[in-house]
């Protein structure tokens, strides 16, 4: 199955469910329909009972603070596992791709900074290859480049930055490349005012699909080449696919998660009351400082600066939820949000904001109807990435900063 968030889509009755599965308690919920799609309704308690709980152990770490060059990483942005169990892995810093075995010993590194053949710029996705291999978008370099199961390049095509910019990348159930494309308000570049379509490319890099259309991001609306506009915490789509290849997505201010099948019919929404946290003074200081501290570190002068801060502005609340993903046995996985409040603590204590912090390590999660079992604590700062089986892989950073590759094994009780 498919990587960082897949989702959910199976059709129901539109009748409330009452009978609960897994030995969990019975759900409270109710499912309604609207105009032929089923409308589930989570109520505030979780079908699990304590006995019915899941867990999440830690099975398999890569990586060192100091050591052989081939375990070190500077900055992961993605990773991906092929049918074998390699893992391959994405490092922005070091401009190349690594790939463990299922035991995490080092078998293979290709990249490289520059514009060659097989050289990389900006790597941030990688993407195991059904067909063996892995593929390498490459935003720097404006390509797409394949390559063999032991590094050699298989040819590669061109992104059309034109079209928009691809802001994610996966490969479906069918083996097909994907992308979610971004309109921008810049010269010779697609506005895409409609939303942000997810295309499907052929071997050649000829779109031959528009499988959705998600609605547009907030956070950039209003950039111009004039001026650099950002709405911090704006809403925005997150979406993902299930192993049937249906499609999941929700804007992220509001619990209401859309379940489309490949041929975009809407069949299910998945509905939860959340409560809103508001972005605070205390909060908006925070990120303005933390801001300010980054511009200065990149040498951005005073003048430009105060241009650049101008431009920032805020949601009036948080994401209703983080990321999502589908996991074992199809259950549908949302993150909980904290507020930069959450991380200060004790109250009187300075608010500081760490934006890799903002998802909760806790995770709800719904069964494959849509219905609410209850909450899996994954470990602090691990950002999952793709699940197998009963498996999690994603990115662990510990409390220097320092970033590993991180399998966990979810624990389900019979």
């Amino acid at each position: 199955m498919r990587r960082t968030a897949t989702y959910l889509a199976l059709l129901l009755p539109t009748l409330p469910l009452l009978q609960a599965c897994g030995g969990a308690g019975a759900w409270e919920g109710t499912v309604t329909d609207s105009a032929g799609v089923a409308v589930v309704h989570n109520p505030a308690v979780p079908m699990w009972r304590a006995e019915d709980e899941w867990s999440a152990t830690e099975e398999l770490r890569i990586g060192t603070m100091a050591g052989e060059q081939n375990y070190q990483f500077g900055q992961i942005t993605f990773l991906d596992v092929g049918p074998d169990g390699t893992i391959y892995v994405a490092d922005l810093q070091a401009v190349e791709i690594r790939a463990y075995d299922a035991t995490g010993k080092h078998v293979l590194t290709v990249g490289g900074k520059g514009s060659g053949p097989g050289e990389l710029q900006q790597p941030q996705f990688v993407l195991a290859d059904p067909d063996g291999g892995f593929i390498v978008p490459d935003l720097g370099n404006q390509r797409v480049n394949r390559y063999g199961p032991g590094g050699e390049s298989r040819g590669s095509f061109p992104i059309q930055m034109q079209a928009g910019v691809p802001t994610r990348w996966m490969v479906d159930p069918a083996g097909r490349l994907m992308a979610q494309l971004r309109g921008l308000n810049l010269p010779g570049m697609a506005a895409l005012e409609g939303g942000d379509p997810i295309v499907v490319y052929d071997i050649m890099g000829a779109v031959v699909d528009t499988v959705a259309v998600l609605p547009k991001g907030q956070t950039l609306e209003g950039m111009t080449q004039e001026r650099l506009s950002i709405k911090v915490f704006a809403p925005e789509p997150v979406w993902d696919l299930d192993p049937e290849g249906n499609i999941l997505y929700a804007m992220n201010d509001q619990f209401r998660i859309l379940v489309n099948t490949p041929d975009g019919t809407l069949t299910r929404v998945i509905t939860k009351e959340v409560e809103p946290k508001p972005v605070e003074e205390a909060d908006r200081n925070a990120i303005l400082r933390l801001l300010r501290e980054q511009y200065a570190q990149y040498g951005v002068p005073p003048a430009q600066m105060e241009q650049i801060m101008s431009g920032i502005g805020f949601a009036d609340y948080y994401p209703a939820f983080g990321q999502l993903f589908v996991g074992p046995e199809g259950t549908l996985w949302v993150q909980r949000i904290r507020s930069a409040r959450d991380m200060a603590g004790a109250a009187g204590e300075e608010v500081e904001f760490d934006p890799q912090a903002i998802g909760s390590p806790e995770w709800e999660v719904f069964d494959a109807e849509g219905r609410w079992l209850g909450v899996v604590t994954l470990p602090d700062r691990f950002q999952p990435v793709d699940v197998r089986g009963d498996d999690l892989y994603g990115i662990w950073r510990d409390e220097m900063d320092v970033q590993y590759v991180m399998r966990l094994r979810v624990n389900r009780p019979e």
